[in-house]
């Protein structure tokens, strides 16, 4: 295990500039840091585990929050499109 830690230790600067280069579309960075660096696989899903249980009410607490605000742009973005329609004109035949 010493081993390990030590050889990310010496990697961290790397992996960091990796991480944050703009070669990797921010969607896609999640998906690419694991393929790239697989031994974090473990470590990610065991605290995504931790952080989704039920009874973590932070989380929840926050996701609710998330989904609010989301939510309130969405309909925002909406009513705004709407608005800015031009209005169409009546044929007049």
């Amino acid at each position: 295990k010493y081993a390990v830690t030590q050889l990310l230790n010496l990697e961290f600067e790397s992996r960091r500039k990796f991480i944050n280069s703009d070669a990797i579309k921010e969607q896609d960075r999640p998906v690419k840091m694991l393929e790239a660096y697989p031994c974090f696989r473990e470590v990610v899903l065991d605290e995504l585990q931790i952080i989704i249980q039920p009874s973590n009410s932070i989380y929840i607490s926050e996701m609710k929050n998330r989904c609010e605000s989301f939510y309130s742009k969405v309909q925002f973005y909406g009513v705004m499109k709407k608005a800015m329609k031009s209005p169409k004109m009546l044929a007049v035949g």
